[in-house]
């Protein structure tokens, strides 16, 4: 019986590595201030990049000066069918460590057991059929599986883990009267309603998913991708500029169906310019009329915060803690009831155009 892929793992990353790469150009993207350049003969995960950082290529955009880089080079073979991943970024990490701290809900536990010091990473549902095996800075994956967005979600983190300086917080992010909002809450709570309400309203859009929040002066900084779009309520704007455009619908492993846009697309006017954090909407219960209590901020709250593992990663947490709340304390925070989008849209308006700038 041959052997399992990953207990040759280390013949394998070595083949794959020196093997020719397909006719993929070299391509670079930048996340708050650090760059991932990807090089990879994977088509799939080529245009997946494409389609959720449209925006990030750093050709397409300018943003602060890159000290952070970090480069994922991808190479496939035919026999067996995997991939190999080799990162080069300048700090060492235990990519398995770090992916148990990334992805604790995903459904993937510890794999087989794997020769030379190798790692592997499988399924719930597959506890035996790894997806993933790591050691250090380099991976292979089984190319008969879905591995794409586990890949992207590892390379854009490492981008992340080394900008000491930036808070990400899984958040939106807008910018309403000059003043930067943050808008937080689990999935489903309104968080991507909310934000693209407010860009068809021509406010400023720097993300929906993750934001990005410079420490020591509070400088929100654009973190913008294509918006994951839920079907359910949705202002008149944004339902408008779907039905005009053709944008692309995909099921989520929850069995959800998305629609996948581009909100330079949808709202061109839109504009990612950087502000200064002024406030955080803490997103409760839908209610029939929107409302908002503004609270003090304290380390009893910290819990309805949502901070990225890797802005946590490499840090003793009491400190990392410690400075995101002072930072709160210098912002106003507030327990946010949403209800119609649009409504909801109004209260913030107003209530932003009454915070220090």
């Amino acid at each position: 019986m041959a052997a399992a892929w990953w207990n040759c793992a280390p013949v394998l990353l070595d083949k794959a590595l020196k093997a020719p790469p397909g006719p993929f150009d070299v391509r670079r993207y930048r996340f708050a201030c650090g760059d991932l350049e990807l090089d990879s003969d994977d088509g799939p995960l080529n245009r997946r990049f494409g389609e959720i950082y449209p925006e990030g290529l750093v050709e397409s955009r300018g943003g602060c000066d890159s000290s952070v880089r970090v480069r994922c080079t991808v190479r496939g073979l035919d026999d067996p069918k995997v991939s190999a991943i080799e990162f080069e970024d300048p700090e060492e990490l235990d990519s398995a460590a770090f992916c148990r701290a990334l992805f604790p809900d995903r459904g993937y536990i510890p794999g087989p057991g794997a020769a030379d010091g190798w790692q592997t990473i499988s399924p719930s549902e597959r506890p035996s059929d790894p997806v993933i095996a790591m050691k250090g800075n380099h991976a292979l994956v089984d190319r008969d599986q879905v591995w794409q967005p586990f890949i992207a979600n590892l390379a854009v983190n490492r981008v992340l883990r080394l900008q000491r300086n930036v808070l990400f917080f899984h958040a939106a992010s807008v910018v309403v009267s000059g003043r930067g909002l943050l808008v937080v809450g689990p999935k489903g709570s309104g968080k991507t309603t909310t934000a693209l309400t407010l860009a068809s309203r021509g406010h400023g859009f720097l993300g929906d998913e993750i934001a990005a929040v410079r420490a020591e002066d509070r400088k929100m900084l654009p973190f913008r991708r294509a918006a994951s779009i839920r079907a359910g309520m949705r202002a008149a704007r944004v339902a408008q500029r779907l039905d005009d455009g053709a944008f692309p619908a995909e099921t989520f492993p929850d069995g959800s169906a998305r629609v996948l846009a581009n909100v330079a697309d949808l709202f061109p006017d839109a504009v990612a310019a950087s502000a200064r954090l002024a406030g955080v909407f803490f997103l409760r219960r839908f209610v029939e009329q929107p409302a908002a209590a503004r609270f003090d901020f304290g380390l009893e709250h910290f819990s309805l915060l949502t901070p990225l593992a890797s802005s946590m990663w490499g840090m003793h947490a009491g400190s990392r803690v410690v400075r995101i709340s002072r930072m709160m304390k210098e912002v106003s925070c507030f327990h946010l009831d949403p209800g119609s989008p649009d409504a909801t849209a109004e209260l913030l308006e107003r209530i932003a155009e009454e915070l220090p700038n």
